[in-house]
């Protein structure tokens, strides 16, 4: 299961199975992940559906933000991004 991502079912599913007792182990192969992926999971460690805060590219529009659609915008309020 190596690269794939888990689903928060699967995190649900693996506490679940740790409150009512089950081991790492046991919890985690009801979950369908690894005993390492519950460790993770058990220190808070693991990033299930959280939205990342850096940019993936630049921002194509930073050269003329401030300069030509800040104005446009507070001229023209009626415009839309379509």
């Amino acid at each position: 299961m190596s690269g794939k991502h888990i689903t928060q079912q699967q995190v649900s599913r693996y506490m679940n199975s740790r409150q009512s007792g089950d081991s790492q182990s046991k919890a985690a192969a009801k979950a369908g992940i690894s005993e390492r992926t519950g460790r993770r999971i058990e220190k808070q460690e693991h990033q299930s559906g959280t939205e990342r805060h850096w940019r993936t590219r630049k921002d194509p529009l930073e050269a003329v933000w401030s300069t030509d659609l800040v104005p446009l915008l507070e001229r023209e309020p009626g415009l839309t991004g379509t």
